[in-house]
């Protein structure tokens, strides 16, 4: 199932770059998307949350109550000025569902905005799709918690 969506942020690329390097976002984009448990990292190999949070009610018959989700987001250097293209990994150890897709930021005056494209599948023979259409709405949420995290943290209210 593919999942689009878009980010604006009030911010210079460099600006929202380190924000997304940047563990006190990581750990608050954890926090606001609900996971009870989380580690962030971010180094010249990219920014990875693990984090462990409730599974959505239609998914506890095949996960538990319990979701372990790896996010590992990937912002190479550009040769443009102006834009970064990037690639999103979501993984869910245990489980045959993963989310790859790719970002592409673009500096526009005073904002940034990013385009996310991704594929996210889950593959159980019969029933995969039906639970990909189920379980989109709420990826989708989870995506959109940067965008309201890093309102947040580019207003300073993050601390």
């Amino acid at each position: 199932m593919q999942i689009s969506t878009r980010h604006s942020y009030q911010a210079d690329i460099d600006t929202v770059i380190a924000m997304m390097a940047d563990e006190v976002w990581l750990s608050a984009v954890a926090r606001h998307a609900g996971a009870d448990r989380w580690q962030v990292s971010s180094g010249a190999d990219g920014s990875h949350v693990e984090a462990e949070l409730a599974a959505p009610q239609k998914a506890v018959p095949f996960t538990g109550p319990t979701l372990k989700v790896k996010l590992d987001m990937f912002w190479p250097p550009s040769s443009n000025a102006g834009t970064r293209d990037g690639r999103i990994e979501v993984h869910i150890p245990g489980m045959p569902a993963t989310m790859i897709g790719t970002g592409r930021m673009v500096s526009n005056g005073g904002t940034t905005d990013i385009d996310y494209d991704a594929d996210f599948t889950i593959k159980l023979p019969l029933i995969g799709r039906g639970l990909e259409a189920a379980a989109a709405p709420y990826v989708r949420r989870v995506i959109d918690t940067q965008q309201q995290v890093g309102n947040d943290y580019l207003a300073g209210r993050l601390a």
